[in-house]
């Protein structure tokens, strides 16, 4: 295994990029609104009606990120940077909106935060006030400081709860060989209640993304190719061992894996090279294919699925800023859900026609609400 030596770097400045570089992925969505140009064929298109009622759910929240639904559904995570500073985990109650003081106060911020199987845990990566890099934390929903359960020099990273909720995987960038400052990205192993990580995969290529098939019954992670540093999806056992490659070096960089899709399918949010757009797939496995979503000319990043696997939310580019999709697989047709110029960003499902998401469409960045079961009546508007 081949070995690099960490690069000699202040500890701000790696405390500041690593804190940037963990965080960036949420807003990849709006990145795609920051190049689009005004289309000046269709200069009405923004002043068109959305077509379901949208609630300003947030004041003053500074919302950054919106996190998953609980296993009961009756709680979502957000993630929120008050001014002055990093970026915090919340948690919102979805039946009337209230939102909780913040759960995490760590000086350089929060990520990837998920629930444990009883939903009475969250584990997240996380920044505490003196380390480096980011470190899984793990803390009880019902209150006090969490628990942080590596503390090291590495990256550690993208938790996720087995099944049985006792045993937590995550990417780090610690190597399997002793002594050695670090390796190849690689998916680790750690009990719940602490103690030294074990290493889940020990591959000579990177693997990352470690999240539960949708029948928990195995592994689903990325794996990257040391030669052509492509992406292909893999699916392991719960005892680490590598069970099949699921779609081999097809894709240039796969961002995001949901399982669960309609008929047993995959959504991939991924691109196929390197140069072209990212766009959202479903994969089958039982054939194996994957099948791009309608509108291959429109870029589709930052896919939800709803809890019945049968529509997919997506953010993509409209005539001003980024605004959101929905694809329907029951019909195979993609419609927009807003218009206002805005960047919109990380939707969710919190029911099959409840849908949250990030918006600056009053100036601030905010949480919003659509919903698919009150459609907009156009009469009554004019």
């Amino acid at each position: 295994m081949k070995l690099i030596r960490r690069p000699q770097i202040s500890v701000r400045l790696l405390r500041i990029a690593g804190c940037l570089a963990m965080l960036m992925p949420v807003f990849f969505s709006t990145q795609i609104a920051a190049n689009q140009k005004p289309d000046k064929s269709e200069p009405k298109e923004e002043k068109k009606t959305e077509p379901f009622k949208i609630t300003k759910l947030t004041q003053g929240m500074g919302l950054y990120a919106i996190g998953p639904v609980s296993p009961d559904k009756k709680s979502i995570l957000l993630i929120a940077q008050k001014p002055g500073l990093a970026p915090n985990l919340y948690v919102m109650n979805i039946g009337d909106h209230s939102i909780r003081p913040p759960l995490t106060s760590l000086q350089w911020g929060v990520a990837d935060p998920v629930w444990s199987p009883d939903g009475q845990s969250i584990a997240f990566a996380g920044f505490g006030d003196t380390g480096s890099f980011p470190d899984i934390y793990v803390l009880s929903i019902k209150g006090g400081a969490p628990r942080q359960l590596t503390k090291n020099s590495f990256t550690d990273k993208e938790p996720a709860f087995t099944p049985d909720g006792k045993r937590i995987l995550f990417t780090s960038d610690e190597s399997p060989l002793p002594d050695a400052a670090f390796g190849i990205l690689h998916v680790a192993v750690i009990p719940v209640t602490g103690g030294k990580p074990d290493f889940f995969t020990e591959d000579e290529c990177s693997s990352i993304r470690p999240l539960m098939s949708a029948d928990g019954k195995s592994v689903l992670l990325v794996k990257i190719s040391d030669n052509s540093g492509r992406h292909s999806l893999w699916q392991y056992g719960l005892d680490g061992k590598a069970i099949t490659d699921l779609t081999e070096t097809r894709y240039a960089r796969i961002r995001r894996v949901i399982p669960g899709g309609a008929g047993g399918s995959i959504v991939l949010w991924a691109q196929e090279q390197a140069e072209q757009q990212d766009n959202v797939y479903l994969f089958e496995p039982s054939v194996p294919r994957a099948r791009e979503l309608p509108e291959p000319d429109l870029p589709k990043v930052s896919p939800a699925l709803s809890p019945d696997g049968k529509l997919i939310v997506f953010v993509g580019p409209g005539a001003i800023g980024s605004q959101l999709y929905l694809y329907d697989s029951t019909t195979e047709q993609i419609k927009q859900l807003t218009y206002k110029a805005a960047n919109t960003h990380s939707p969710m499902f919190v029911s099959n026609t409840e849908i949250v998401f990030g918006s600056n469409r009053d100036k601030e960045n905010e949480l919003y609400e659509l919903n698919l079961s009150q459609p907009v009546d156009e009469k009554k508007k004019k």
